[in-house]
């Protein structure tokens, strides 16, 4: 996976996690599109190509959301570092595999911005809204990261990458 592919899959992403309306019965959570894409690029690039991704998603993620700049990079490294990691120990073809990693995903985000968030003094941790926003980040990462992995294959299939012509 080349970079600018890289880029423009998370760009794209970006646009549909703002655009995408957020459900408030979940704790008015977001749907967790830049983390599904970057699941999907770790279980499929190198390292060096998976570092630009993750430094890619926090910064666009900062871009578009009411977090102070640089929050997010932190999460999102040690996330695609994570990922890295595992890739040899998953199935990166099933739909499962994205699920699951999907939920852990989302979960661990949703803890890491409320402890950053109140440790800093931007909002004071309420264990009722937690709660809510990690059920709601199990069903959003379960949901989200198959559907990011059913979309991009369908159009990896659908445009396959042209052969060189040997002449």
């Amino acid at each position: 996976m080349s970079t600018l592919v890289i880029t423009l899959l998370l760009l794209t992403g970006a646009a549909f996690q703002t655009l995408l309306p957020a459900w408030a019965f979940i704790g008015s959570l977001e749907w967790p599109v830049l983390t599904g894409l970057l699941i999907y690029i770790s279980l499929r690039t190198d390292r060096a190509r998976l570092t630009y991704a993750s430094l890619m998603a926090g910064l666009i993620y900062d871009a578009f959301s009411p977090a102070p700049l640089g929050t997010s990079m932190p999460f999102f490294l040690l996330l695609g570092a994570g990922l890295y990691a595992l890739r040899e120990e998953v199935f990166e073809d099933q739909i499962v595999t994205y699920s699951v990693l999907g939920l852990l995903a989302v979960t661990l985000k949703t803890l890491y911005f409320a402890l950053v968030f109140s440790l800093s003094g931007l909002r004071q941790l309420q264990p009722g809204l937690l709660t809510v926003r990690l059920a709601g980040g199990f069903i959003l990462g379960a949901l989200t990261a198959p559907l990011v992995y059913l979309i991009i294959s369908t159009v990896r299939h659908t445009f396959p990458k042209p052969r060189r012509r040997v002449l």
